[in-house]
């Protein structure tokens, strides 16, 4: 066996080397490329990636009567039309309208 049989194995040890290494990059980047394209998020990552995470934390919903941030009960009417309320923006209206929480 020569230096030149040794060096061409080498090679081709080298070209299959980088052929599988080629393929593998290339299925990651497919992979994160379908991944980006979802819709999904996995909660898992989204905690462990946000400092605060938004799963913990209750933000308060602007009311459809008056338009502060408050905690927000939810009612419909007899047409469907569905409104956030706060306790007030409700004692306020009172009897005049018949609505039911949802």
């Amino acid at each position: 066996m020569g230096i030149r049989e040794i060096v061409m194995m080498g090679l081709m040890l080298l070209i299959l080397i980088l052929a599988v290494l080629g393929i593998a990059a290339a299925m990651v980047k497919k992979k994160r490329a379908a991944e980006l394209q979802s819709n999904v998020i996995y909660l898992p990552k989204k905690r462990i990636s946000s400092k605060s995470s938004d799963m913990t934390t209750t933000r308060n919903q602007k009311c459809s009567r008056c338009n502060q941030a408050k905690k927000l009960v939810f009612y419909s009417n007899d047409f469907g039309h569905v409104a956030g309320l706060c306790k007030n923006c409700r004692k306020d209206i009172g009897d005049e309208q018949e609505l039911y929480p949802i």
